[in-house]
């Protein structure tokens, strides 16, 4: 039945954002049951308003190892964090690292700006640096081959097993 009721709420215009359809019409479909409309457009509207809220926030913790970083994304790398990449990528810049690893393992979600100022850092630094992502969930794996982001970018399941194919 509640599956139904839920059809029926879309048939009935019920929209994300409450009962809007006709009092009616929804009495009609529900067979005069107006509060388990009112309850299952709730429930919607709450589902809706879950989806909806915004991922967590970036943030980026920094280890220094002599010339070498690793940077560790925890959050969701969207396109608001993207000057707070570009400003550590600038500072790398400067310092002349050796070796810059991305840990991913934390990271929800990494939108395509993102994923072009990494690049970019890469292939400008690629005779003084090493730059590789590690930990990637599926998803971001995902994105990051249909990107083509594997031809530019070193990838490793961790950071152990980038060290040691990196450094040696």
């Amino acid at each position: 039945m509640e599956n139904r009721a839920i059809d029926a709420l879309n048939v009935a215009g019920v929209r994300a954002n409450g009962c809007t359809g006709s009092g009616k019409r929804l009495t009609e479909l529900f067979r005069g049951d107006v509060a388990l409309a009112k309850k299952l457009a709730l429930e919607k509207r709450g589902n809706y308003a879950a989806a909806m809220k915004r991922t967590a926030q970036l943030k980026i913790s920094e280890k220094i190892e002599g010339r070498d970083r690793i940077l560790s994304f925890n959050g969701s790398a969207d396109i608001l964090s993207m000057p707070s990449v570009q400003a550590l990528l600038s500072k790398y810049s400067r310092e002349g690292i050796r070796l810059l690893l991305l840990d991913l393992s934390e990271t929800e979600f990494i939108n395509s700006p993102v994923w072009a100022v990494v690049t970019l850092y890469a292939r400008k630094h690629r005779d003084q640096s090493r730059v590789a992502i590690v930990g990637m969930s599926e998803r971001i794996k995902g994105s990051f081959e249909m990107m083509g982001l594997h031809n530019e970018l070193l990838a490793f399941p961790n950071l152990e097993t980038a060290r040691r194919e990196l450094l040696e």
